[in-house]
């Protein structure tokens, strides 16, 4: 899990990115991917940092850790089902020929102040959940999110940083494609995940005033 500390840097970083050591890897509307080699070895992380202008950061936060509505918005999701102690076992699919890739990681949610919320996910070893013939097992994993609200309440920023190790003997070409292609299309169908669980509260009567009046204005982003 993240310090307050920790967050607190995340914070910082949304206004004013340090990214000496990283790579601009792509760019999308909103958003800015940076990404950088892992010391003593082969593979990379990656770090996105932006913005939903027009998605509270509730809604956000719903599309991203319910993963039974995930299903609906997440292609390379296959399946998933909840362990004990914080545990979650998920299966992804990867590009064609590649075996799906399957991780077991413990899932910590984070309140602070003035409502910043961070999720943390980090692989863990579960004798209960041993490796599956025809599915690689991902045993080096981690994912953080920091999700601020914007001022005026309408949005959130976002500081995402991501990493792990798939194993195999991956081309970096295939690599570098399914990232180009599969953060910006994970960072839009999100959004657009998110913006409909708004709706459907706004259609049951159950979003708040301040969402309601600030969400008949917002901007839709661009989606590619």
């Amino acid at each position: 899990m993240f310090t307050e500390a920790q967050v607190n840097e995340a914070i910082t970083e949304m206004k004013a990115p340090n990214v000496a050591s990283w790579d601009l890897f792509s760019e999308v509307p909103n958003f800015k991917v940076y990404r950088r080699s892992v010391p003593n070895s082969s593979l990379k992380e990656y770090k996105v940092l932006g913005s939903y202008p027009d998605l509270p950061s509730r809604y956000l936060l719903r599309a991203y850790t319910d993963l039974d509505f995930r299903k609906s918005w997440d292609s390379n999701m296959i399946n998933w089902k909840a362990l004990p102690n914080h545990r979650l076992h998920f299966t992804a699919k990867f590009p064609w020929p590649l075996y799906p890739r399957d991780y077991v990681y413990e899932l910590r949610t984070q309140e602070f102040a003035e409502g910043v919320v961070c999720v943390n996910g980090k692989s863990v070893f579960d004798e209960a959940t041993p490796e599956r013939s025809g599915t690689v097992r991902v045993d080096d994993f981690r994912q953080d999110v920091v999700i601020q609200p914007t001022e005026d309440g309408r949005g959130c920023n976002i500081w995402f940083g991501y990493y792990d190790n798939p194993k195999g003997n991956i081309p970096s070409s295939i690599i570098n494609w399914a990232a180009k292609s599969g953060i910006p299309s994970f960072l839009n169908s999100m959004r657009d995940a998110g913006l409909r669980l708004m709706e459907t509260d706004e259609k049951n009567g159950i979003l708040d005033e301040k969402i309601r009046t600030m969400s008949s204005t917002a901007p839709a982003l661009p989606v590619n």
